[in-house]
């Protein structure tokens, strides 16, 4: 029913009694916050107790380093491990002493066979934060590190967040569902009070009713995912995952390495200064044998091979000059065979008409002394030739080396059947090798400095420049050297690549070629030592200097120390 417009507002002694009640109503009322709980909490008490924080499995450290040394202490099972290095190049130090003072009382720390220091600390070292000095004397050297070890602490429980009193329940957060309708009987208690003003009061108390409606459902107690509206604090898991002792890739792309890790695959590192260097140039080349230091044996008749003692010798043998290496059997030919036989036959001949000459020379007395000696030289010299002319027949020829070496290839059979342009072994003294590089740019050779050869698995091998020759081998200029040092896997025949200085000096950080490294992201970069358990990777631009270094243009300050040994394995950690 539609009240009339004149009777409204309602007046009157009554109305004045009825307007100062429902106002002292409205003012007396407790208005509760609403708490809307978010996951993880319960809707009763806008909190909740979800799984404890995850702990971390990282052992207690202690870290100390000085211009000498550096310390890491790793506290398990109440022992402290103490890993010793050089500052250096992040060498173990292993044959020092060291005293260990905690709490002020001063241990001497035990050598173990592993290079590491080990001290019980289990009656010393207190829950919390322990100052721990260490005086380490290494021959002459004496030095003073200290450092804090912190150890865990046992945590408070929290405390109660039960209503024990009616303070407590005027401040603590109203359910949403109570909210929800002290909201709606606030909007008609406003409705109402209007009633009892003025049209225009009317309007402004609804406007008040619907503000502590809104203000009501929006409490800015409401508690978001892992929170109470009470505390303001959490008992959800933290957001961190718990850190270890294993080798791991930190949020900011560093790298911790722990020190057992380091020591197990040898991480060393080096202080890096400018130095003045010549630009290498790349060139292709291969291994051949030195001319000096080469032969070849052949036979000299045709024939068939024959073994020595029923065998042969073979490649990769050492053999020394004037070694028979094999025999060839003489095979002569058709016509030289007739020959052969009318030859012998003659000399039969002439020996049996020579020994009737001489036997009857010396059945006359009378006959000269002189006549008969010339008749018996001439019986001698055909038998002579005889002998000879079946010892060609018959004799072997043997397959001498002729110099000192290693026998690189060996065409030899039992049976072969040999001419005298067969190359049957090839022999090669294997002290001195050469290596053809071969230049398709032009190159002042005037200006050619210290070489290197590099080849896969195999350390670099110092070059000696030997010629280059004036004619193009394959559109490019032949130059040879002489490997002088590290021969080892470098065999006749591989295929190498040439590093040879060449151009202006340059000058700037000059590292090992194995401290640069090619990261996940195709950049490649050097791992900056920045502490004693973290390498920082720092991305850099370089230039070859020779087989083994690098010439670092940009990245890297003067006076940085990175890895230069086990860059790789630090890389492939994530």
């Amino acid at each position: 029913m539609i009240m009339p417009r004149t009777a409204w507002p309602i007046l009157g002694p009554k109305a004045h009694a009825l307007r100062i009640l429902v106002t002292s109503l409205m003012l007396s009322m407790p208005i509760g916050t609403a708490s809307f709980a978010g996951p993880g909490h319960s809707g009763d008490e806008g909190h909740s107790h979800d799984a404890p924080a995850a702990k971390s499995s990282q052992s207690p450290r202690v870290v100390a380093t000085s211009e000498a040394y550096q310390l890491v202490g790793i506290l398990k099972a109440n022992q402290l491990t103490i890993h010793l290095d050089r500052e250096k190049d992040n060498a173990p130090v292993t044959a020092a002493t060291i005293e260990v003072s905690i709490n002020d009382k001063t241990v001497t720390a035990e050598p173990k066979a592993d290079g590491t220091y080990a001290v019980l600390v289990e009656s010393l070292i207190q829950p919390g934060e322990n100052v721990l000095e260490f005086s380490i004397k290494e021959g002459e050297t004496f030095d003073l590190l200290g450092g804090t070890l912190a150890t865990p602490v046992a945590r408070s429980e929290h405390r109660s967040h039960g209503i024990a009193s009616l303070s407590s329940w005027l401040t603590h957060p109203m359910p949403a569902g109570w909210a929800i309708l002290a909201s709606g009987v606030m909007l008609i208690a406003g409705v109402l009070v209007g009633g009892l003003f003025s049209r225009h009061a009317t309007l402004g108390v609804m406007a008040l009713a619907t503000a502590l409606s809104i203000t009501i459902a929006a409490d800015p107690a409401r508690a978001g995912p892992g929170h109470s509206g009470d505390e303001g604090h959490s008992h959800g898991p933290e957001a961190s995952e718990g850190a270890s002792d294993s080798p791991r890739r930190l949020s900011d792309g560093s790298v911790f390495l722990p020190k057992p890790t380091q020591r197990l695959i040898e991480v060393r590192t080096q202080y890096v200064t400018p130095e003045t260097v010549r630009r290498a140039i790349r060139l292709p080349g291969r291994v051949i044998a030195n001319p000096h230091r080469i032969a070849i044996v052949q036979s000299i008749v045709d024939g068939r091979m024959a073994p020595v003692n029923d065998r042969f010798a073979h490649v990769g043998q050492h053999v020394r000059s004037g070694e028979v290496l094999g025999y060839v059997k003489p095979v002569l030919a058709e016509i030289d065979r007739s020959d052969f036989e009318q030859t012998a036959g003659r000399l039969d001949q002439e020996i049996a008409l020579a020994e009737n000459r001489v036997s009857q020379f010396k059945r006359f007395a009378t006959f000269p002394a002189e006549r008969i000696r010339t008749a018996e030289i001439e019986l001698e010299n055909l038998v002579r030739r005889r002998a000879t002319l079946a010892e060609r027949k018959a004799v072997n020829e043997p397959l001498i080396a002729p110099i000192d070496g290693v026998i690189i290839a060996a065409q030899a059979a039992i049976g072969q059947v040999v001419s005298p342009k067969d190359v049957l072994f090839q022999i090669v003294e294997p002290r001195v090798y050469w290596i053809e590089a071969l230049a398709h740019e032009s190159i002042d050779i005037s200006k050619l400095g210290a070489a290197q050869a590099m080849a896969h698995d195999a350390e670099p091998a110092e070059l000696k420049f030997v010629a280059s020759s004036p004619a193009l081998t394959q559109h490019a200029t032949s130059i040879k050297f002489e490997l002088t040092s590290n021969r080892a896997g470098f065999d006749i025949g591989r295929q190498v690549t040439v590093l040879v200085e060449s151009g202006k000096e340059m000058t700037g950080i000059v590292v090992p070629r194995a401290a640069v490294v090619q990261a996940p992201n195709g950049q490649y970069v050097v791992f900056r030592h920045v502490e004693p358990e973290r390498f920082d990777p720092k991305p850099v631009r370089f230039v070859e200097v020779d087989g083994s270094r690098v010439l670092l243009t940009a990245g890297v300050e003067p006076g940085e120390k990175i890895a230069v040994q086990s860059a790789t394995l630090i890389n492939q950690i994530r």
